[in-house]
């Protein structure tokens, strides 16, 4: 079975990463995917400086079921020196740091989960109670993290004491109670 090309598509932009080899696996249901990346130079992941390549470990992430086959990819990633953060592993495009799924596959199952029980989804999906409350633990640090970047500190925050509870309407305070 080589479907490089196919699965480079499916799998989107993944710069420098590219496609080696997909071996379909009938007894297991499953399809891998093998991603390589040329040995260049990277960069930390948390301070961005460029770092040299310490060691490679092999990982592994579910994705999207591909005609009913469990799909895995599979990929030697990384391992970097930083001179501030120590030897830490390089960010791949398709999943979140240590993360034992794609982007795509929890997407998917936070789908699910919203629109049935927790149970039915990762019955759907074919993951355990745990992988499924993980999946989910992240996507409400996610939206978390999102809304507090998103809060923004008010500059000034006027009162009129005598006015409050007077029942007066909106913007009849003439400036007097003022929010950014």
């Amino acid at each position: 079975m080589n479907d490089t090309k196919l699965y480079e598509q499916v799998l989107g932009d993944i710069r420098p990463w590219r496609v080696e080899r997909v071996t379909l696996n009938r007894e297991a249901m499953a399809i891998e995917v093998e991603l390589t990346c040329p040995p260049e130079v990277w960069a930390c992941p948390q301070c961005h400086e460029r770092a040299h390549i310490h060691g490679y470990e092999r990982r592994k992430w579910r994705h999207l079921d591909t005609c009913q086959y469990k799909t895995i990819l599979t990929a030697e990633v990384p391992r970097v020196s930083c001179k501030e953060h120590g030897t830490v592993q390089v960010q791949v495009p398709w999943a979140e740091q240590h993360g034992r799924f794609t982007a795509l596959f929890e997407r998917l199952a936070i789908d699910l989960m919203t629109e049935c029980s927790i149970s039915a989804a990762r019955e759907i999906l074919g993951i355990s109670w745990g992988e499924a409350d993980r999946i989910k633990q992240r996507a409400v640090d996610r939206g978390l993290k999102r809304q507090r970047a998103s809060q923004r500190t008010l500059k000034r925050l006027c009162i009129d004491e005598k006015a409050v509870g007077w029942g007066q309407g909106e913007g009849s305070c003439q400036g007097r109670c003022c929010w950014p």
